[in-house]
């Protein structure tokens, strides 16, 4: 992996809340989350280019098992919900909070969030409707 593409932090902070940063090759316009230095599908160059904030779930589990290290998590573990999150041209993995977690389904709408809520995360999405 290139330095280039370790450098390059996916969420960038906005007045209105957080953004993801993701590439969108020049191209074959190939979305790709997060941005990858040179497009998967034809090689060409990758634009930075802001994703969605607001998708739905295209698919979820309960993680019911603690990350082990050198990851970090919350102490003590608790079960949490990893989805797939449909933004329209991709679709991205992320934790889901906000309801319990055998409540969430397929198509829940969902918006991306962050804060010192869950300081170990970049980021998580929480039902549209949350304050």
């Amino acid at each position: 992996m290139s330095n280039e593409a370790v450098a390059a932090r996916p969420v960038h902070a906005h007045d209105d809340g957080v953004r993801l940063v993701g590439g969108r090759c020049s191209s074959c316009g190939t979305t790709s989350f997060p941005r990858e230095v040179s497009c998967a599908r034809c090689g060409g160059s990758m634009d930075d280019v802001e994703l969605p904030t607001e998708g739905t779930v295209w698919s979820w589990t309960v993680q019911r098992i603690a990350v082990k290290p050198p990851y970090a998590g919350p102490q003590p573990f608790e079960p949490f919900v990893v989805a797939y999150v449909d933004l329209g041209a991709l679709k991205v993995e992320s934790p889901l909070f906000g309801l319990p977690v055998d409540a969430w389904s397929i198509g829940d709408e969902v918006r991306l969030t962050s804060g010192p809520a869950h300081p170990h995360l970049a980021f998580w999405f929480e039902p549209k409707g949350a304050v």
